[in-house]
């Protein structure tokens, strides 16, 4: 099974990264594979070629006010007031609706966060990258760019989704994937302080994926 993780770029002219994890089944030894790529023809036509049962992306794929943007905050996402993350968001929405039109299944992703929840998060990607060799087969030996490892990232969220290993924040506004905890984000705002002092803890379930 192929699960595709794409750390969105909001042009062109800027990295995105692509990233094919492949197993077996939610034991089974994971393998990767990353790279670079930037038009939209690209992203589209490689992600195709996988032929992935899941697609996960970092990027906005809904506009506007957003709750799950709110919720996520305590993990670094940024809102859609910026201008940037509304290009970016533009792009998102018309990637997944060319995907989507192919009838794959698109979700949306926060990189970041799901690499704080699983515990592989630090500042130097070096780091970041050594720790992901350790659980996951086939990544290159070369230091990888920000924009690969954060793909890497999108992808293993993909495959916990496909699993059931994972929790839904938002609403009818715009609804991310994340790793799963052991408290879920809860839809009344009162809880999000429980949410957070847990952000180090990965669950029973996650803790797999570090065998």
């Amino acid at each position: 099974m192929n699960f595709i993780g794409i750390d969105l770029a909001g042009t062109a002219k800027h990295a995105t990264g692509f990233c094919i994890l492949t197993t077996s089944d939610f034991e089974g030894d994971k393998f990767a594979e990353t790279k670079i790529l930037s038009t939209d023809k690209e992203i589209i036509e490689e992600t195709k070629k996988a032929k992935p049962e899941i697609i996960a992306i970092d990027a906005p794929l809904s506009k506007g006010n957003r709750k799950c943007d709110y919720d996520l905050k305590i993990y670094g996402a940024l809102p859609l007031t910026l201008k940037s993350m509304e290009i970016l968001a533009e792009r998102g929405i018309k990637i997944s609706g060319e995907l989507r039109k192919e009838k794959f299944n698109v979700i949306e992703v926060f990189a970041t966060g799901s690499a704080k929840i699983l515990g592989f998060h630090n500042k130097s990607r070096e780091v970041e990258q050594k720790e992901l060799i350790k659980v996951i087969k086939g990544i290159d030996k070369r230091l990888l760019k920000k924009d690969e490892i954060d793909a890497i990232f999108c992808a293993i969220t993909a495959y916990l989704y496909y699993f059931g290993k994972t929790t839904e924040v938002g609403d009818e506004t715009g609804k991310v994937i994340m790793p799963s905890l052991r408290s879920r984000i809860s839809e009344a705002s009162s809880e999000i302080t429980s949410f957070h002092s847990e952000i180090s803890v990965a669950s029973p379930e996650i803790s797999k994926i570090r065998i």
